[in-house]
């Protein structure tokens, strides 16, 4: 500001005006205003202005004439200086400088190969190769879940079989020690196909495929090398797919692909009837063994000690008699074929595994008097009778169909305790 006063001071002398700052300047000399001067409103705007030495980089601004676009090995994306590389097409996306066509097709959730995701599964289900999936371990207790995971793990000495902890198994043939008779030979006791049902003669094995109903001989029975006569009555397997078998005499385990049986007890009484009973309906842990009697006993079966032990547990009631057969399956029933008072038919009932006493009656199997083989599926039961007619049997409606026709003179039958 005093530059500028002296400046304007000079002008003043110039035009002969009398000297700024005299202590003689006339009373009537005019107040100069400082805004009025030459360059004063120019001096005031500059004290924000850059100072001389400030620099700046034209690489830090966009489009400025110094920024070099970095696009080489990228065909999209921003190439640093406020442009792009390139633009993608359609549906594409643009992942690190490169054009992605995410990869969604038959896929509900997951990543989609792009940085982005196909979907999103709800709080029970899991991610698995694309498609949202549900832990199956309802009735489970180890074992794959389905999905990837696992529905828990057994304890020291256990091993998973179809979901469940079992005991020890040391030939690791599929039947714990606890329910093999021939703990340290993986040949032996052999178990049955899955979703399968058997049947037999007095001297021969059958097979039937539960869903196609196809019925095919598996083989002739080998008998111990023994002077016996042996014949096969009737026939019971477990959960594990053991099949045992009596004869009028003996019981035996049957290996169900080579038909190769082994004696396992005398009888103490005769039966002609065999069923095994699931695990938890008499006893908790573990499949027993029923013997039934032509007036329709039922008897458990126990090897103790090299020796069969029969107690009785029940019967089906005063009004029935065996006919000769009957089946028992976890979460299904049981089910037995039996003469009733009165009736001309066999008769399919429903009755409790833990006594055999009879609760219900499903309907006669009219014209049939010799179902001697008796085993089932689900809502199915299959009949097999002396005549060689194989029939299906509803167990909800007792309606009742020919399945086969044959000439096979049909002793007994027989199907695991558990679904697979």
């Amino acid at each position: 500001m005093r530059r500028q006063l002296l400046f304007a001071c000079s002008i003043l002398v110039n035009l002969t005006v009398p000297a700024c700052g005299s202590p003689h300047q006339p009373s009537d000399t005019r107040n100069i205003d400082e805004d009025d001067l030459p360059g004063a409103t120019d001096a005031a705007a500059a004290p924000d202005a850059l100072p001389d030495s400030a620099e700046v980089n034209p690489a830090d601004i966009p489009d400025a004439p110094g920024c070099v676009p970095l696009c080489e090995g990228k065909g999209c994306g921003p190439d640093g200086c406020g442009g792009d590389c390139g633009k993608c097409g359609g549906l594409q996306v643009c992942l690190d400088g490169v054009c992605c066509s995410p990869a969604c097709e038959d896929r509900d959730c997951g990543p989609d190969g792009c940085g982005g995701s196909c979907g999103h599964c709800e709080a029970e289900a899991v991610c698995l190769d694309g498609l949202c999936c549900e832990a199956a371990c309802d009735g489970r207790d180890c074992g794959p879940d389905g999905c990837g995971g696992s529905c828990g793990q057994c304890g020291p000495g256990q091993f998973c079989m179809t979901g469940v902890c079992s005991d020890p198994d040391q030939d690791y043939d599929g039947v714990p020690d606890v329910a093999d008779l021939f703990p340290q030979d993986p040949g032996l006791p052999g178990t049955v196909k899955p979703n399968t049902v058997y049947a037999h003669t007095a001297s021969t094995l059958y097979s039937m495929d539960v869903k196609l109903y196809k019925l095919d001989k598996v083989g002739d029975f080998v008998w111990p090398d023994d002077e016996a006569t042996h014949k096969m009555t009737d026939i019971g397997i477990d959960s594990y797919g053991v099949l045992y078998g009596t004869s009028y005499e003996y019981l035996y385990t049957c290996h169900p692909v080579t038909v190769q049986c082994s004696l396992v007890a005398k009888l103490p009484s005769a039966f002609n009837g065999l069923t095994m009973v699931p695990a938890g309906l008499i006893e908790q842990d573990r499949d027993v063994l029923v013997g039934i009697s032509e007036e329709g006993g039922w008897f458990r079966l126990d090897v103790v000690e090299g020796e069969l032990k029969a107690s009785k547990l029940g019967g089906y009631g005063s009004q029935y008699a065996s006919a000769g057969d009957a089946y028992s399956i976890a979460g299904v029933g049981t089910f037995a074929a039996v003469h009733k008072d009165g009736q001309d038919s066999n008769l399919l009932v429903s009755v409790n595994p833990a006594d055999g006493h009879v609760l219900a009656d499903i309907g006669p199997i009219s014209g049939y008097v010799g179902i001697f083989g008796l085993a089932g599926w689900t809502d199915k039961a299959f009949a097999f009778d002396k005549t060689g007619d194989v029939l299906l049997i509803d167990t909800g409606s007792a309606e009742v169909k020919l399945l086969h026709e044959t000439e096979i003179p049909w002793w007994g039958a027989g199907v695991k305790t558990k679904l697979e």
